[in-house]
């Protein structure tokens, strides 16, 4: 069995330190406050919470899971949400009851299978789901929690709420969630310019409203570490040296260790009982050549500008609205470069940490600098 693990929310033996962030993320909820976990795409925000939320429910807390990717409208909001609430609860006709209380235009429905089986459904009572529906709804998690258990709910791709400006959404929730007692929230989303206005922009709802944690890079020489023991497992030998390659070849970011990683134990487990700097330059060429048509026509439907600016940060991302950033990059105006990015970054292509700009995936950075015209 390949011992790294990407793709999907790492568990277990899998998941690695992190240990600081999980005590403060554990320890900001039980104090009874919100919290909201900035990172870029990769670095492992949704496995981090989903490791407190396994630390927590060992606690007695509830942890309610919701991810807002999925939904595409107001009514698929309300299902998939009183779904997720559903979905952590024992006492199927006690959530009915409660659900029915509280939200008089969503009737629950409760059928049998032919093995006798309940079934749980909904319908709406009116042809438009209103923002008051809404904001009853919002209070179910509340509303539907035992006598003093404490409740987590976590939103995750929360940005996406914009999606539904149109009936305030983002208000609407601020002011539920001011007025429950047992419910505390988590808020995590990958397009981190976006998340970090809505909690830092004095003119947004949730301005000042939740515990900010920063999720950089994981360090180090503990990361070292982990990819030597995983490799060791089946008898195969890493020096640090190659390790801090692999690395620095994926960017440093969780996810692309893990694939590389991956990619490598593959490579060599039948093969090699020691990894050498020219396996992992290998394996790094073997996944940009496996992905080269998607980054073909990833970087062909950009446009010009686009282009121009993505080959810059493929070499480097400080300063790019400077005039000698843009002279030494052959760019145009400041102005036109920043409506490039601003395109790039909402398209999840690149990714901002402060004034600095990355290329997310640090296989099409390197497919851009050998291959893209």
């Amino acid at each position: 069995m390949n011992p790294f693990s990407y793709g999907t929310i790492v568990k277990g033996e899998f998941f690695f330190d992190r240990n600081e962030e999980l005590e403060r993320i554990v320890s900001t909820l039980q104090g009874g406050n919100n919290l909201v976990l900035f990172a870029p795409r990769r670095f492992g925000k949704t496995s981090l919470v989903f490791k407190a939320m396994e630390v927590l429910e060992q606690q007695g807390y509830k942890c309610i899971y919701f991810d807002f990717f999925p939904v595409y409208s107001i009514e698929s909001f309300a299902e998939l949400f009183i779904n997720a609430v559903r979905k952590k609860e024992a006492n199927l006709n006690k959530f009915v009851q409660v659900l029915a209380e509280l939200v008089k235009t969503i009737r629950p429905k409760l059928t049998f299978d032919g093995s006798g089986k309940a079934e749980f459904g909904i319908e709406f009572a009116e042809n438009k789901v209103s923002a008051s529906t809404i904001a009853n709804l919002l209070d179910l998690p509340e509303k539907n929690a035992e006598s003093r258990q404490k409740t987590i709910v976590i939103f995750d791709e929360f940005q996406e709420i914009s999606k539904f400006d149109n009936i305030g959404f983002e208000n609407l929730l601020r002011s539920r969630i001011q007025q429950q007692e047992n419910v505390n929230y988590i808020f995590l989303g990958s397009k981190t310019h976006l998340l970090s206005d809505m909690f830092n922009n004095r003119n947004r709802a949730f301005y000042n409203s939740a515990f900010q944690i920063q999720l950089g890079a994981l360090p180090e020489a503990d990361t070292i570490t982990y990819i030597k023991e995983r490799f060791e497992k089946d008898s195969i030998n890493i020096t640090d040296e190659s390790a801090q390659y692999l690395i620095s070849q994926a960017g440093n970011i969780p996810y692309y260790i893990q694939l590389l990683a991956s990619e490598v134990w593959q490579y060599s487990i039948n093969t090699y009982n020691q990894i050498s700097d020219e396996i992992i330059k290998i394996c790094a060429e073997k996944i940009i050549f496996l992905k080269r048509d998607y980054y073909f026509e990833l970087f062909d439907r950009q446009s010009v500008m686009q282009k121009q600016l993505l080959k810059a940060l493929a070499i480097d991302g400080e300063n790019i609205f400077s005039s000698a950033y843009l002279k030494k990059h052959r760019l145009s105006a400041a102005s036109t470069v920043q409506k490039s990015a601003s395109v790039l970054l909402e398209n999840g292509i690149i990714e901002r940490s402060g004034s600095s700009y990355f290329i997310g995936d640090p296989f099409f950075k390197k497919f851009i600098v050998n291959y893209a015209s």
